[in-house]
């Protein structure tokens, strides 16, 4: 029987969408039953509650309850990124139905994969850079697991994009971190122009859940590189 989950994604914009997904001995098959997307970087929180009450509100969701949430976890600007996630957590608790966590970057490295043509095989392999502002982005390098997942060659890292453009032994460059600064290309396919996506994360999910086993739970929390730019003072200055 196919699993109903809402997958949420504020890794710059807001994507979100209500999906039946049947996992299979070839992959996972979703059948997208409601979505909505805006690409406002800064209108999550008033953005996202709309939003998920459309995508639940639609006639062909209506027929039966969800069960279970996906949401990006980042690394990604901060406030998108806790809005999305508190999302997910509330609907969750209210729901009563399992939250699990998928890193945007493996989102965006998995539908990058999925436009090389063997690299279900593992053969390819991907630098995935995404906006870390400050004129730098995180960046990883990935090769296809399976017909769903990822796998992660390096650590997370935040770079400056001349030191993103040196990383080599990939086939392509992929997420929005391409688009904002070209030379990290150097004359590489750029694929995937984004910094998450909603459908990927679903397949990662069931993916390492199917490996993982069922009762197992993704971790939600976010990934933060770094402090967010504004932050409490430790302790307070003496006024004389």
């Amino acid at each position: 029987m196919a699993v109903r989950i809402v997958s949420i994604d504020s890794s710059l914009g807001s994507q979100l969408l209500v999906a039946d997904a049947e996992p299979d001995a070839r992959g996972v098959t979703l059948n997208v039953l409601s979505s909505a997307e805006q690409t406002d970087s800064r209108r999550h929180a008033e953005s996202l509650g709309a939003m998920l009450a459309e995508v639940l509100g639609a006639p062909a969701v209506a027929d039966r309850p969800l069960d279970a949430a996906v949401a990006a976890t980042g690394p990604a600007p901060f406030t998108g990124l806790r809005a999305g996630l508190a999302t997910a957590r509330a609907l969750g608790r209210a729901l009563g139905v399992a939250v699990h966590g998928v890193p945007s970057p493996d989102a965006v490295a998995r539908v990058a994969l999925d436009e090389i043509d063997g690299a279900v095989a593992g053969g390819s392999a991907v630098l995935v850079v995404t906006d870390a502002r400050r004129h730098e982005v995180y960046a990883a390098r990935y090769r296809a697991r399976g017909a769903d997942d990822v796998e992660r060659l390096d650590e997370l890292a935040i770079l400056a994009p001349e030191t993103a453009a040196g990383i080599d032994d990939v086939d392509a460059v992929a997420g929005s971190g391409a688009v904002l600064y070209p030379r990290i290309a150097g004359g590489r396919p750029t694929l995937a122009p984004v910094s998450g996506d909603a459908r990927a994360q679903v397949r990662i999910a069931l993916s390492r859940l199917a490996r993982a086993g069922s009762a197992t739970d993704l971790p939600v929390e976010p990934l933060y590189l770094r402090h967010a730019d504004v932050q409490m003072p430790t302790a307070r200055k003496r006024v004389r």
